[in-house]
């Protein structure tokens, strides 16, 4: 009888074994904003997630096991965003965590991210301080404003002949820092420029919208993020504003989402707005994959490109950990570093030379994308021309 029952403990242990590595996983963390003025962003990120992941298990999975997404909610706010990296780190034990895209939830996570030493790779969070603190364990494989203004904004701006810009931004260390960037570059070109500041969420811009019109601006350069950008727009239009003066948003999703057109009506046609993304544009064979997959599983074209992003930096951090063999990070930062990945915007290699913005950034190319006809047209750089830019009259 005690043999008997010893010998079905030992059966009963062997199949709760196997059935707690039959279900083990390798866990990867997401931060993001899934509610608040930004959730739209979270949406996005969930889509790209989804990619990824049955991109990353069809072809066995990390370390040999499937991965899975542990995604928490940031709200676009510095406290929330903190907490919810402790708990990835802490409660998850994750041994990576990636995403973001509101800056001063990016710069409260990376002290997280120093503190518990986490592998942190960001995808769409721009401030050059993210990177420029030089942390061991914060990379950044999306777009930061030095790069987005030095390479593409004002470059646009001088090469188009515009004489007289309005800079309009919100009081995020985003919009502060990209402000000050281009402030810095329109001085060097000698463009007169104004700037005016507005609250992170306004939805009554009518103030600002009718000094702007008594300065005449042929350009307003709009750094405002979330469901604000598409008011602005709105009133820009019903101030007489646009469309004689363009119009550019200098983030790019708010411009894309679902809610554009029914927030802002014919004031979108001509509007400008950055992107990574374009159905016409495919830098690499993994974008074009991508495009395929994503219009497979949700049945239409991907439109916003940090789907694409959250997509880049999942199928970043599973190489790491396959090529590092294992889920410790300081073999996760090794491999990071050594990084040669294709990924849909280019091939990934993050800098390593310390004391700047970047040491471990790679930067993708953007695009400049005007609304024409209510169809994505890309007017900048050059390289990628499709039409030439449409001024309003």
């Amino acid at each position: 009888m005690r043999r008997s029952i010893l010998f079905i403990m030992v059966l009963a242990l062997l199949a709760m074994g196997s059935w707690a590595w039959a279900a083990d996983t390798i866990k990867i963390g997401v931060v993001g904003p899934r509610t608040g003025p930004a959730a739209a962003t979270g949406k996005a990120f969930e889509e790209g997630i989804a990619i990824a992941i049955d991109h990353i298990n069809s072809k066995g999975g990390v370390l040999g096991k499937p991965l899975e997404v542990v995604f928490e909610d940031t709200a676009g706010v510095p406290e929330k965003a903190a907490s919810g990296f402790e708990k990835l780190a802490t409660r998850d034990k994750v041994p990576i965590v990636v995403g973001e895209s509101h800056s001063s939830s990016a710069l409260a996570e990376i002290e997280v991210a120093n503190r518990y030493k986490v592998p942190f790779i960001i995808c769409e969070a721009w401030h050059d301080d993210i990177t420029k603190k030089n942390y061991k364990w914060v990379f950044r494989a999306g777009p930061v404003n030095s790069g987005v203004v030095d390479f593409y904004i004002a470059p646009f701006v001088k090469d188009n002949g515009f004489k007289k810009v309005a800079i309009v931004r919100e009081n995020s260390d985003w919009g502060v820092g990209i402000a000050e960037r281009t402030e810095h570059n329109l001085k060097n070109f000698g463009i007169p420029f104004i700037t005016l500041k507005v609250e992170r969420e306004s939805k009554d811009f009518y103030t600002e919208l009718t000094k702007l019109k008594g300065e005449n601006p042929e350009i307003v350069l709009a750094y405002i993020y979330g469901t604000g950008l598409h008011f602005f727009v709105a009133q820009a239009h019903e101030v007489g504003l646009s469309p004689k003066c363009l119009i550019l948003d200098g983030a790019g999703p708010p411009s894309l989402w679902d809610s554009f057109w029914k927030n802002v009506g014919k004031a979108g046609e001509l509007e400008l707005f950055m992107s990574s993304m374009h159905e016409k544009v495919h830098l690499t064979p993994t974008s074009r994959k991508f495009w395929d997959d994503y219009k497979k599983k949700f049945g239409k074209d991907p439109s916003d490109y940090k789907t694409r992003s959250i997509y880049n930096v999942i199928l970043i951090a599973a190489d790491a950990i396959n090529r590092g063999k294992s889920v410790d990070n300081e073999a996760i930062v090794a491999a990071l570093e050594k990084t040669n990945l294709e990924v849909t915007t280019g091939v990934v290699k993050f800098g390593l030379k310390q004391g700047t913005y970047e040491y471990h950034q790679w930067m993708p190319p953007m695009l400049i994308v005007q609304w024409q006809d209510q169809k994505q047209v890309v007017v900048y750089p050059k390289e990628a021309l499709m039409a030439a830019l449409r001024k309003g009259k």
